[in-house]
Protein backbone atom coordinates (compact mmCIF):
# COMPACT_ATOMS: atom_id res chain seq x y z
CA UNK A 1 0.00 0.00 0.00
CA UNK A 2 1.54 2.92 -0.70
CA UNK A 3 0.46 6.19 1.25
CA UNK A 4 1.74 9.75 -0.57
CA UNK A 5 3.60 12.26 1.11
CA UNK A 6 2.59 16.23 1.22
CA UNK A 7 6.13 17.25 1.41
CA UNK A 8 4.87 20.94 -0.15
CA UNK A 9 4.00 23.85 2.07
CA UNK A 10 1.54 24.94 0.08
CA UNK A 11 -2.07 23.43 -1.84
CA UNK A 12 -0.75 24.18 -5.42
CA UNK A 13 0.98 20.68 -6.50
CA UNK A 14 -2.94 19.09 -6.34
CA UNK A 15 -4.85 18.93 -9.91
CA UNK A 16 -5.69 22.09 -11.67
CA UNK A 17 -8.76 23.01 -10.78
CA UNK A 18 -7.51 22.79 -6.70
CA UNK A 19 -4.80 25.15 -7.94
CA UNK A 20 -6.97 27.42 -9.59
CA UNK A 21 -9.38 27.60 -6.31
CA UNK A 22 -5.66 28.61 -4.93
CA UNK A 23 -4.51 30.86 -6.89
CA UNK A 24 -8.49 32.57 -7.30
CA UNK A 25 -8.04 32.42 -3.60
CA UNK A 26 -4.51 34.66 -2.64
CA UNK A 27 -5.75 36.73 -5.80
CA UNK A 28 -8.26 37.59 -3.32
CA UNK A 29 -6.09 37.75 -0.22
CA UNK A 30 -3.81 40.56 -2.50
CA UNK A 31 -6.80 42.89 -2.59
CA UNK A 32 -7.05 42.77 1.26
CA UNK A 33 -3.35 43.34 2.04
CA UNK A 34 -2.65 39.95 3.02
CA UNK A 35 0.96 39.35 2.85
CA UNK A 36 0.85 35.71 3.26
CA UNK A 37 -1.20 35.07 0.05
CA UNK A 38 0.90 37.71 -1.68
CA UNK A 39 3.60 35.83 -0.74
CA UNK A 40 2.16 32.26 -2.27
CA UNK A 41 0.99 33.93 -5.25
CA UNK A 42 4.53 35.36 -5.82
CA UNK A 43 5.87 31.94 -5.35
CA UNK A 44 3.08 30.13 -7.36
CA UNK A 45 4.44 32.20 -10.21
CA UNK A 46 8.22 32.58 -9.68
CA UNK A 47 9.14 30.12 -12.38
CA UNK A 48 7.27 32.32 -15.02
CA UNK A 49 9.00 34.85 -13.53
CA UNK A 50 12.48 33.75 -14.00
CA UNK A 51 11.91 32.20 -17.02
CA UNK A 52 10.59 35.61 -18.26
CA UNK A 53 13.32 37.38 -16.94
CA UNK A 54 16.01 35.15 -18.32
CA UNK A 55 14.85 35.97 -22.17
CA UNK A 56 15.71 39.14 -21.28
CA UNK A 57 19.13 39.11 -19.90
CA UNK A 58 21.70 36.73 -18.44
CA UNK A 59 23.22 38.92 -15.51
CA UNK A 60 22.56 38.13 -12.16
CA UNK A 61 21.82 42.18 -10.89
CA UNK A 62 19.76 42.90 -14.05
CA UNK A 63 17.73 39.18 -13.78
CA UNK A 64 17.10 40.27 -10.12
CA UNK A 65 15.98 43.67 -10.92
CA UNK A 66 13.47 41.90 -13.68
CA UNK A 67 12.32 39.32 -11.08
CA UNK A 68 10.98 42.24 -8.63
CA UNK A 69 9.66 44.05 -11.41
CA UNK A 70 7.93 40.95 -12.37
CA UNK A 71 6.48 40.49 -8.42
CA UNK A 72 5.05 44.16 -8.19
CA UNK A 73 3.64 43.27 -12.10
CA UNK A 74 1.79 40.34 -10.31
CA UNK A 75 0.90 42.14 -7.20
CA UNK A 76 -0.77 44.95 -9.75
CA UNK A 77 -2.71 42.45 -11.85
CA UNK A 78 -4.15 40.91 -8.24
CA UNK A 79 -5.33 44.77 -7.29
CA UNK A 80 -7.15 45.18 -10.68
CA UNK A 81 -8.56 41.29 -11.34
CA UNK A 82 -12.10 40.48 -11.30
CA UNK A 83 -13.05 37.21 -10.76
CA UNK A 84 -16.21 38.22 -12.96
CA UNK A 85 -14.64 37.82 -16.04
CA UNK A 86 -14.16 34.61 -17.82
CA UNK A 87 -10.41 35.20 -18.48
CA UNK A 88 -7.96 32.96 -15.83
CA UNK A 89 -5.90 34.94 -14.06
CA UNK A 90 -2.66 33.20 -15.38
CA UNK A 91 -3.37 35.18 -18.71
CA UNK A 92 -4.16 38.66 -17.24
CA UNK A 93 -1.56 39.20 -15.22
CA UNK A 94 1.07 38.17 -17.98
CA UNK A 95 0.31 41.99 -19.48
CA UNK A 96 1.26 43.43 -16.13
CA UNK A 97 4.44 41.24 -15.62
CA UNK A 98 5.70 42.42 -19.22
CA UNK A 99 4.45 45.99 -18.41
CA UNK A 100 6.65 45.98 -15.06
CA UNK A 101 9.40 44.23 -16.66
CA UNK A 102 9.88 46.40 -20.02
CA UNK A 103 9.60 49.21 -17.66
CA UNK A 104 13.37 48.30 -15.77
CA UNK A 105 15.83 49.51 -18.60
CA UNK A 106 13.60 52.36 -19.66
CA UNK A 107 15.48 55.31 -18.61
CA UNK A 108 14.22 57.56 -16.19
CA UNK A 109 12.55 61.27 -16.88
CA UNK A 110 15.43 63.51 -16.03
CA UNK A 111 17.75 61.57 -18.36
CA UNK A 112 14.97 61.76 -21.04
CA UNK A 113 15.32 65.63 -20.58
CA UNK A 114 19.12 65.76 -20.16
CA UNK A 115 19.81 63.08 -23.01
CA UNK A 116 21.58 60.34 -20.60
CA UNK A 117 20.65 57.23 -21.58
Amino acid sequence: MKISLNLNQNDYSTPEATREKAIERDVEGCKKNDWEAKSRLIQTFMPLLTSLAKKRTQETAILNRFIEAGKEGLTDAAKHFHSSSNTKFQLFALNYIEQAMNRVNRPGFFSRIFGRT
